[in-house]
């Protein structure tokens, strides 16, 4: 067994294996969610380049994958590109194809000269290019063609399907006739350990910014990120020829007890030409120790620092370094967004207020659109979000805010439409005050165990400590039936970043029901988007001058947020057009628009309401079309018109 596959390889497939049973289970069982994105040293290195440039971190990550991504760059600078060797799936897969291809006698080549090192070149090329979206974004840009994370997603919505598919036929078509193509040529990760292998000149690079920045001389983020791209690259050219690394372990070739005879060169995964070579210097060996111990003569001839004994120290210090990452990373804290508006001597004054479980906040996008939110709020002078635990910690000014008027300001109140009652259905209030529910994803939830139960129309949310919950119901529910089906609830949300469940999250401390009896028309009439807004100096006109058109609305979206872009729509198209403004009426939802009567006819304004696109004009001046999402009926006086109209014809 052994003869056959040496200890890294049962290593590796081990962990692929280990990878693949959560993956196979994450498929069929929801809320088996496993993140394979928890340990990504690349994540992590793109994390800690985020935060010292933007001053967050990347995407979803936080201290587990900066202190994985460190242990990986420690690892490289100090014995070799052992993550590569041992622990890459990526690699394992690559190495595993090639060795079938192998057994069907698939004749493999070899890239040498000047084409092996263009081809070099290409990592690096990519290399830049991660990096660069990376900090532009604060999203990880390998996640568009990463094959493992493109695998793993099941080509989720963080991948760009063609460029995953290109990367995956490029990994297993050069695998079959390459040796390992895919990390030699292609791999970003492959790329920036082979930089760190020669960290020296790194910290040469960084020396000269910090003089830059010393003498206030701006050096913009591309010239660097080339430099750096194009140092490593010229780094590794220079390492295939002569030395060029400072690691402490290297594999060694003792030239009296070699008989030349070759197999150290066709048993190397890299396709590393071992036999020539006194002390192994190149930058694709990555220790993997495979030339070791199968010479035919003496298996003494090649070793470890000159010896065999030390053939077990890379897996042992590969598993050192993962468990130090992982102990460390456990235990780091590291905000996603940390960010201060306030003023020095309002930031230094200022109180903190903590809370946990929100879990809306799961990322960088959602920590930005949290802190976006908050900046509207007097008082509040500062930021921070940690995605691990959903914690947010807000920096008030005590003379302005308390701690629970903080919370209170950071609630976001929600209406939500199950389904339609009748206008004459009797409508009744049961409120429950929920624990443990507090943010959107608590919406969601709820929303879909509404959903499953017969005669609730729908719920609001009221701030509170706890939150109470609002349902309208028909008069055959009964409270303790939605009560059980929030408590017992078992429901699993995902997201690309990681699973929620509602299995024992929430407890309903209280249950009131409201003894008054509303009708359906006016649950109706709450739920429905109220908008009002004028435009095209309207105030300039007087009333005389103004006309209405009230248009029946049979088909909307149960929101506001495309309201403003039919106003848009009227407003640039029509400047006869002075407002819109939306009601719930005894007959159902209306648009009202108003316009100068002596300046425009019904029909043009009839024609801009039924367009099936809109036409949006943004301030820069850009113009876009998009789909229409209301459907109007003609107006009253109009439908009376077109009948006449037709009679006569």
């Amino acid at each position: 067994m052994f003869k056959k596959f040496t200890i890294r390889q049962v290593g590796q497939w081990t962990l692929f294996a280990v990878l693949a049973f959560f993956w196979i289970r994450g498929i069929f069982f929801k809320s088996s969610f496993f993140d394979f994105e928890a340990c990504c040293p690349f994540g992590g290195i793109q994390a800690i380049t985020t935060y010292f440039v933007n001053g967050a971190l990347a995407c979803s990550m936080e201290g587990m994958q900066v202190m994985m991504g460190a242990a990986l760059v420690l690892c490289t600078i100090v014995v070799s590109k052992l993550f590569c060797g041992y622990v890459c799936p990526v690699g394992t897969f690559s190495e595993g194809v090639g060795k079938l291809g192998k057994r069907f006698k698939i004749k493999k080549f070899e890239a040498g000269g000047i084409v092996d090192i263009v081809l070099r070149s290409v990592k690096y090329v990519l290399l830049f290019f991660t990096f660069y979206f990376t900090l532009k974004t604060n999203d990880l840009f390998c996640k568009k063609f990463d094959p493992f994370f493109a695998t793993a997603s099941l080509f989720g919505e963080d991948v760009s399907t063609w460029f995953a598919i290109i990367a995956i036929t490029l990994l297993i078509l050069g695998a079959l006739f390459y040796k390992q193509f895919w990390c030699r040529y292609l791999c970003p990760l492959g790329a920036i350990s082979n930089a760190f292998k020669y960290f020296y000149v790194f910290v040469a690079l960084v020396i000269i910014l910090v003089l830059f920045h010393q003498a206030e001389r701006t050096v913009s983020l591309t010239v660097v990120l080339i430099l750096s791209a194009a140092l490593a690259y010229v780094l590794e050219i220079i390492g295939l020829r002569k030395r060029a690394g400072l690691q402490v372990l290297k594999i060694t070739r003792d030239e009296d007890k070699c008989i030349d005879c070759g197999l150290c060169d066709k048993n190397c995964p890299q396709g590393i030409k071992v036999s020539q070579q006194k002390v192994v210097n190149h930058p694709d060996c990555n220790l993997c120790t495979e030339c070791m111990g199968i010479c035919p003569h003496n298996e003494d001839a090649i070793g470890l620092n000159g010896s065999t004994r030390f053939k077990w120290v890379p897996i042992l210090v590969t598993v050192f370094f993962i468990m130090a990452g992982l102990i460390f990373g456990t235990n780091l804290r590291i905000p996603t967004v940390d960010m201060k508006w306030g003023s020095k001597e309002e930031i230094a004054s200022s109180s903190t207020f903590e809370m946990s479980g929100i879990k809306n906040v799961k990322c960088y996008g959602s920590s930005i659109s949290f802190v976006n939110q908050v900046k509207n709020i007097p008082g509040i002078v500062g930021a921070e979000t940690y995605i691990r635990d959903h914690t947010v910690v807000l920096h008030y000014d005590t003379t302005k805010l308390t701690a629970p008027q903080v919370r209170k300001a950071i609630f976001e109140p929600k209406h939500f439409d199950i389904r339609i009652p009748e206008n004459e259905a009797e409508v009744r209030l049961v409120d429950l005050y929920i624990e443990n529910f507090f943010d959107q994803l608590d919406v969601v939830f709820v929303a879909n165990l509404a959903r499953e139960i017969n005669g609730i129309y729908s719920f609001e949310t009221v701030y509170g400590n706890p939150v109470k919950v609002r349902f309208y119901t028909d008069s055959i529910v009964s409270p303790e039936a939605i009560k059980n089906a929030i408590e017992g609830s078992d429901l699993v949300y995902k997201t690309p970043e990681e699973s929620f469940s509602s299995k024992d999250l929430y407890t309903v401390s209280q249950i009131s029901v409201n003894d008054t009896v509303y009708s359906g028309l006016y649950l109706k009439s709450i739920g429905f988007p109220k908008f009002q807004r004028t435009f095209n100096n309207r105030s300039s006109y007087s009333r005389e001058q103004l006309a209405a058109l009230v248009f029946p609305i049979t088909k909307y979206q149960r929101n506001t947020q495309f309201m403003p872009f039919l106003a848009n729509h009227l407003k640039n198209n029509n400047k006869h057009i002075v407002a819109l403004f939306t009601r719930y009426t005894a007959d159902g939802p209306v648009a009202i628009v108003n316009y100068v009567k002596s300046e425009t006819t019904t029909q043009d304004i009839a024609e801009l309401m039924m367009r099936k696109q809109l036409t949006i004009t943004y301030d820069n001046g850009v113009i876009e079309n998009t789909i229409n999402p209301f459907e109007f009926e003609l107006p009253k006086s109009m439908q009376n018109n077109e009948t006449a109209k037709k009679e006569q014809e």
